[in-house]
């Protein structure tokens, strides 16, 4: 006895494949975005560096904090924190501290 398939459920499944296929070429996307911005976006490692010299020459980072900062900015999240508050220099050092005192 054979298993007869609608229609839908076809559909449903070209769907399914569809939709992973471009999950899959989303995430590929999202990695490329995510080097090009490593180096020359907005959220560029060396955009964030220039942010915390800036809060090293204020007296406001030095040490092992500033140190500790320049590990937190490897993380794209991270560097998105510290581009957003490049003009906040008390709020970007107390996130910093806690960040380093976790």
């Amino acid at each position: 006895m054979s298993v007869r398939h609608s229609s839908t459920e076809a559909s449903m499944s070209e769907y399914d494949v569809k939709k992973e296929k471009e999950t899959t070429q989303d995430v590929v996307a999202k990695e490329d975005i995510a080097a090009a911005s490593y180096v020359s976006g907005q959220y560029s490692i060396p955009n964030c560096i220039h942010v915390l010299r800036n809060l090293k020459q204020n007296g406001r980072l030095y040490g092992k904090r500033f140190s500790y900062a320049l590990e937190l900015i490897k993380d794209s999240k991270n560097r998105v924190i510290v581009i957003s508050l490049k003009d906040c220099f008390s709020e970007l050092e107390d996130w910093i501290d806690y960040k380093f005192n976790k």
